[in-house]
């Protein structure tokens, strides 16, 4: 066992110098072993979750694993093939779920705004159909009006044109009366001194 702590040792010497603080990524499909040395010969000290963020140290040129160290502080080895340099889903999940709650917050907002948008919508539609019916009631009031109007100037007119025809027949008949009366009177006003005259010349034979 000794033997073997002190290979892993020298094989990871030559990278020592070189080791990178970078973040890495476990990948979403795997589950992978943390073994003590560049190889899945070595003894493993744990396990690392799919998605689990890693800090990479230093990789193996033969053997193609990456010295990493996990969230927990244990430093070991894992095959290269299961690191990533993009963001694992897994590390993404608090921001996506963090995002998803925003975007439910939003739509919800924005349900409601629309919900009171077509509330309000509906009750100035309902204002103006109202409106709308006082106008119909007011204007079918101005029309029976305006009939009423129409129906009492014929009726005058007729009224009107009745007493004018009455008033010529009115004149027509006194203007006759009139005549005859002044034809009569030019008649026997001739008349009345002759008979005086008659009996005058009777009184006097």
């Amino acid at each position: 066992m000794r033997s073997k702590f002190l290979l892993a040792l020298l094989c990871s010497l030559p990278w020592l110098g070189h080791a990178e603080a970078a973040t890495r990524y476990i990948s979403d499909n795997v589950y992978a072993f943390l073994h003590s040395g560049p190889g899945n010969q070595y003894r493993i000290l744990g396990s690392i979750n799919a998605g689990e963020p890693v800090e990479y140290l230093s990789r193996n040129a033969d053997s193609k694993y990456v010295q990493i160290r996990d969230g927990e502080g244990r430093t070991g080895w894992v095959d290269g093939q299961y690191i990533q340099t993009g963001e694992s889903f897994r590390s993404r999940l608090p921001a996506l779920e963090q995002e998803l709650a925003t975007t439910k917050q939003q739509l919800a907002s924005a349900d409601e705004r629309h919900r009171q948008d077509v509330i309000d919508k509906t009750s100035r539609l309902q204002q103006q159909e109202q409106e709308l019916s006082e106008l119909h009631s007011q204007l079918a009031a101005l029309r029976q009006t305006g009939d009423q109007l129409a129906a009492d100037n014929r009726r005058l007119s007729s009224l009107m044109d009745d007493r004018e025809h009455q008033m010529r027949l009115d004149w027509l008949l006194r203007g006759g009366l009139v005549a005859g009366v002044g034809a009569l009177i030019g008649f026997l006003l001739p008349l009345i001194p002759l008979r005086r005259k008659r009996k005058q010349g009777r009184w006097m034979n």
